[in-house]
Order: C-alpha cells, then sequence, then structure tokens
C-alpha cells in the first residue's frame, strides 16, 4: 500500500476511458490516494483537459485487439474498466460499432490484464440499460435489455466473470455531475442545468414521465474505490434506490437555479426504457457502500462543482440529453 491512509492496497493503477466523464473522477481519487495511474483513452468522447496531471495517458482505441498489449506492458495491479461506447440511440445506429468497443474491447483489456497477472478488475457497467424498464431492480432481477448498448454490456459482465480475475461488476444507475460531455448517456441533467442556467428552451422526450435513478459522480467513485479495494467477487447495483421523472428533474434544477425556461416536447427515442430504478441493499450489505447525495443535494453540488468531487478543481461543462 502506497497510502496507508488511503485505504487502497494497490501501488499501480489502470483506468481505460480515464479522460471522460466517469473515468477522469476516478483518476483523480486514485491519483490524491498515491496511487500511480495510467490512462487508456482515445479521446474520442473524453479530454485531455480532464485528465488528472499526475496521470500518464496512453492514447489507444480499446476496440483494436492490441490494447491486450498495452495493458500487458503497463502491468497495472488493478484495472477500473471505465471506457465504452456510451449512447443507446448510437448502439441502435450502429450495433456492430456498439460490440467491437463494449464487447470486443472488454475482451481485448481482460487479455491483457490476464497476461500481466493484474490483481483486481472493476467493469463499470449499465443498471438502466442491463435491466431494462424496472422500478426496484435487484442483482436476482432478470435482465432484460431493450437496446443493443444492454445487451453487449450485459454480456461483457459475463466476460468479465469468465476472465479468470477477481472482479467487480457495478451495474450504475444514471449518472450526474460535472465533465459529462454532449450526446453522452445519462447527460439530462447537465444539459438541463446549462440550458436553464442560460435561460434557452428546454426539450423534454417523450410524456416526461420516464423516470430514472440519479446518482452523483462523487457517490459513483466512491463505490469503483470501495469495489476495487474489496476482496469479495461478484455483481453489484450502484444507485440512490430513489427514481425522479424526467419532468420533476427538469423541476428542481429551475428550483436549484433560480429561474424557469420554456419547456418543448420531442419524439421517444428507440431503446429509452420507461422507468429505470435499482436497489442498492446488496452493496451496502456487501461492501458497507451508501450514497450521500440525494437528487437535491447532487444538483446543489453540481451548482457549486467544488462540493463532493475528487477533484476540486474540476469544471461543469455541458451534456447531451441521453437517458441511460
Amino acid at each position: 500500500m502506497l497510502n496507508p491512509s488511503s485505504g487502497l492496497p494497490y501501488r499501480s493503477a489502470l483506468v481505460t476511458g480515464g479522460a471522460g466523464f466517469i473515468g477522469s473522477h476516478i483518476v483523480d481519487a486514485l491519483v490524491e490516494a498515491g496511487c500511480r495511474t495510467t490512462v487508456i483513452d482515445d479521446v474520442s468522447t473524453g479530454s485531455q483537459a480532464n485528465l488528472n496531471a499526475g496521470a500518464s495517458l496512453v492514447t489507444h482505441d480499446i476496440a483494436d485487439p492490441d490494447v491486450a498489449r498495452v495493458v500487458e506492458e503497463i502491468a497495472p495491479e488493478v484495472v477500473i474498466h471505465a471506457a465504452a461506447q456510451a449512447s443507446v440511440p448510437l448502439s441502435m445506429d450502429d450495433p456492430a460499432r456498439d460490440r467491437s468497443v463494449n464487447l470486443d474491447g472488454t475482451r481485448h483489456v481482460l487479455d491483457g490484464a490476464r497476461r500481466a497477472g493484474v490483481k483486481r478488475v472493476v467493469f463499470l457497467s449499465s443498471g438502466g440499460a442491463v435491466y431494462g424498464s424496472t422500478d426496484g431492480a435487484t442483482e436476482m432481477t432478470l435482465p432484460a435489455p431493450e437496446s443493443y448498448y444492454g445487451i453487449h454490456k450485459l454480456a461483457a459482465e459475463a466476460y468479465v466473470a469468465l476472465s479468470g480475475i477477481p472482479y467487480a461488476n457495478l451495474r450504475l444507475a444514471n449518472i450526474y455531475g460535472p465533465r459529462q460531455q454532449p450526446g453522452l448517456e445519462g447527460a439530462v441533467v447537465a444539459v438541463f442545468s446549462s440550458r436553464v442556467a442560460s435561460g434557452l428552451p428546454v426539450t423534454i422526450h417523450g410524456d416526461g414521465q420516464q423516470s430514472r435513478d440519479f446518482v452523483y459522480v462523487a457517490d459513483v467513485v466512491d463505490a469503483v474505490l470501495t469495489a476495487a479495494t474489496s476482496s469479495r467477487t461478484g455483481t453489484w447495483n450502484v444507485s440512490t434506490g430513489t427514481a425522479t421523472t424526467v419532468a420533476r428533474l427538469l423541476e428542481l434544477v429551475q428550483e436549484t437555479l433560480g429561474r424557469r425556461v420554456e419547456v418543448g416536447r420531442g419524439p421517444s427515442r428507440p431503446g429509452d426504457v420507461a422507468i429505470s430504478r435499482l436497489d442498492s441493499t446488496k452493496i451496502l450489505s456487501d461492501l458497507g457502500w451508501r450514497p450521500r447525495y440525494t437528487i437535491a443535494e447532487g444538483l446543489r453540488a453540481l451548482a457549486q462543482p467544488t462540493d463532493g468531487l475528487a477533484n476540486p478543481q474540476s469544471r461543469v461543462e455541458t451534456a447531451g440529453t441521453a437517458l441511460d
């Protein structure tokens, strides 16, 4: 353990997708804990501006089989696999590309990790996409993905479980927070916040009653590090256990920012689920993790981005309207 106060039993870590929204916050936490951290990212949706100066970047597409060699050469002790094609609509338009990144890419990373003798892999999956429409899904709920994104994420979980490496599959709820980029999944909070702050009209796709379990990115980072340091192997939901409709979310954003905007309606999007609420009882029981932020508290933290984040210098960026 490089930094006994951090609780991390690793001297080195690899974060795939570490220049992206979630991955960059994980990198911040690892660097802060004194862990030598390397990032693999093709920077197609992430940004080098997100990357912690204390981490090293290897620019590479995980869909390329040669990434296995790169992982083997880095030889980290732990791998946090956050890289993904993370758009449900894009997965429906181009399922082959979604498979090459989310399924084949995972296999490439695992091949390299196995050859490098990695001690543990934490895979960031998607609760909303894997379960499909569900209200209170537990880890025993039968998966029913409604998109190629969900199908490939579920299959990738099985690849992780069969890799022979101690692992944690984390089925994440709908994540929000600073650094989300336009057009990526789960970014409706950032879109609403950005447009309301600018006084611009907001478009709600569908009837606005579709609901999501919104979990703040700082809580997700805590869950990832908790899973990374555990000796238990398995699959866990990471969520608040509370569903919020899109219409109610917009109300909360307007209340938080103290202004109202014009609201329009757009068509529902292919692959979107009607309701996604996850039960996080198991991760509390097994690993001791629980969320710290309600949606209202998370929105206040997003308006004041130094609150509750691994990197106090992080900035809020706009994001797309997609829902995971």
